[in-house]
């Protein structure tokens, strides 16, 4: 049984079906509130699912989460 938890190698990991919309509407420029209301979620759980994409990124701000989706073909602007 594989280890369960975070990969090592920072940006590594698989975006889930909920992660690929999250940073499609970041992609658009939305808050985390927008994205909530947007997806029907809390605040909290689109602000979970946005630190999420970054980890799985590697990137430390939106914008570089967006870019490096677009790099991956994950999202179309």
């Amino acid at each position: 049984n594989a280890p369960k938890g975070p990969t090592p190698g920072k940006g590594r990991g698989e975006l889930t079906e909920r992660e690929r919309q999250v940073v499609q509407l970041l992609s658009e420029g939305l808050s985390n509130k927008l994205i909530a209301d947007r997806l029907g979620i809390s605040d909290h759980t689109a602000k979970f699912h946005v630190n999420g994409v970054m980890m799985k990124l590697g990137a430390s701000t939106r914008t570089e989460a967006v870019v490096e989706a677009m790099r991956r073909g994950l999202i179309r602007l």
